[in-house]
């Protein structure tokens, strides 16, 4: 189920990418693939090279502009592995009445959920520790 809706999400965002560098005179096709087939790898790169239009400023340099990206870019993509593992987790869970199974199956859950947590969270903050001292 998380695996339909994270090519669901990342159809929509490379809807906007080709639409996007179509606008600016990127190589819209290509990227717009590329964000299909790696969307949390590309989109942050696309983001940071974009060709930019009249009167906007990008600060920081690239590395910091792909590292933020890719901060918000792996949130979107842990949000949808949380709600598709809670899905998961909540339909498998046991309903024959025994107390300890079920308790069992609960702690079981919290330790999952908890461990996706844990990892979005040190992705991200190594993520942006990084970029800040890439920053320009």
């Amino acid at each position: 189920m998380a695996t339909s809706w994270y090519f669901i999400v990342y159809a929509l965002v490379a809807i906007w990418v080709f639409l996007d560098a179509k606008k600016r005179g990127n190589n819209a096709p290509l990227w717009g693939i590329a964000t299909v087939a790696l969307g949390l790898i590309v989109t942050p790169f696309y983001l940071a090279k974009r060709y930019l239009l009249a009167g906007e400023v990008r600060e920081g340099g690239v590395a910091w502009n792909v590292l933020r990206y890719f901060a918000l870019f792996w949130t979107l993509t842990m949000a949808i592995v949380t709600i598709g593992a809670m899905g998961a987790v909540s339909s498998s869970m046991p309903t024959s009445g025994n107390q300890y199974e079920e308790a069992g199956a609960v702690i079981g859950a919290t330790l999952g959920i908890g461990m996706i947590l844990a990892i979005w969270f040190m992705v991200l903050v190594a993520a942006l520790v990084i970029g800040m001292f890439l920053k320009k």
